[in-house]
């Protein structure tokens, strides 16, 4: 832990501290021990193996240096606290930002952390009216992050690190997107300054947490029809497939790697499938439907499932595509409802 309590109850930085000084910590009130050395980020310790609920031992160097350094970044400037007992909720940020009524809690993240555990704060700071802002070490930045860890992190589609000892220690990642048989893309920013509160101004929280449009200088892969074809025949034949599309399809009279070229023209992140499954879907929902046709409510819901937890963008998803089909003439919208007007045609 970075700060302690002394015996006339203030709080006290062990960047600050003094050796011979008697110090408690805040949480248990137990005693603990400063820690300092030439390679060690100074800290504070339990003199004793207590269980403690607030306040855990074994942080990493890089932890208590990368949350040390992100407590310089807004000290004199934003009012900042530095691992402070949040007892309505039982939580204890790494640090806490701004004034009551418009506090932000950071959590550094350098160690895994269950789902579970994840959702559990997340829930405890929306309780207690504050909004949380999650920065991932170094041992996730070196990582290649799975589809599932990046959305469990991400804010407003974008994903924050900081880096300890780099000159633009804060890394935010932005406009991702993932096209079938490809690799991800994103954009990769090294900021020094990411909420520009170093000349003076107030912190630009947006920059955290309101939505990120698409960049229109982000340039997707044009993608090549025929070579996708390719890849599901391979799959097709190396049944790579969920067999209930594949049997739903072919009781129809088609195979996999005819589905209408539309389908293979998606290049959205934070599905749990293919882009070209729930593209099909989507169409196979139509085709059930009939001429009762389905509403966006309908469909958003029903297609809910096939995105990873924490995704923020699934309405956006489904937009760009009903507007592909509407634009490509096969959709009809009346009031609420969609329809289908000409079916997407599959491949001879």
């Amino acid at each position: 832990m970075l700060i302690a309590v002394t015996i006339s109850n203030q709080y006290c930085l062990a960047e600050n501290a003094k050796k011979n000084e008697i110090y408690l910590c805040p949480g248990c009130r137990g005693p603990v021990r400063l820690k300092q050395g030439e390679s060690n980020v100074a800290h504070f310790a339990h003199v004793s193996k207590v269980a403690c609920a607030d306040f855990s031992e074994g942080e990493s160097a890089d932890h208590l240096a990368g949350k040390l350094a992100i407590y310089h970044y807004f000290k004199g400037r934003v009012p900042v606290q530095v691992e402070p007992v949040l007892s309505q909720i039982e939580q204890r940020p790494d640090l806490l930002v701004g004034r009551p009524g418009s506090q932000v809690a950071i959590e550094y993240q350098c160690s895994p952390i269950s789902q579970a555990d994840l959702t559990r704060r997340n829930e405890g700071y929306a309780k207690a009216g504050i909004r949380v802002w999650w920065i991932l070490g170094p041992n996730y930045y070196q990582k290649h992050l799975s589809m599932a860890t990046i959305c469990r992190f991400w804010l407003a589609g974008r994903l924050w690190f900081y880096l300890p000892g780099e000159k633009s220690s804060f890394v935010r990642d932005s406009d991702y997107s993932k096209a079938d048989f490809k690799k991800r893309s994103q954009i990769r920013n090294f900021l020094s300054d990411p909420l520009h509160i170093r000349s003076g101004a107030l912190p630009n929280w947006s920059a955290v947490f309101n939505s990120n449009e698409l960049s229109q200088s982000v340039k997707r892969p044009v993608l090549d029809i025929k070579r996708q074809r390719s890849k599901l025949s391979l799959q097709l034949a190396r049944e790579q497939i969920n067999p209930q599309i594949v049997s739903y399809l072919y009781e129809r009279g088609y195979r996999v790697d005819q589905v209408p070229a539309i389908c293979l023209l998606g290049q959205s992140f934070g599905l749990k499938i293919p882009n070209w499954q729930y593209r099909l879907i989507v169409l196979l929902l139509f085709d059930k439907a009939g001429e009762k046709g389905r509403t966006k409510q309908d469909l958003l819901r029903r297609m809910a499932r096939y995105f990873y937890q924490n995704y923020s963008y699934q309405t956006e998803v489904l937009n760009d595509y009903l507007e592909e089909l509407h634009q490509g003439g096969f959709l009809i919208i009346q009031s609420e409802k969609i329809f289908i007007k000409t079916p997407p045609p599959y491949k001879e």
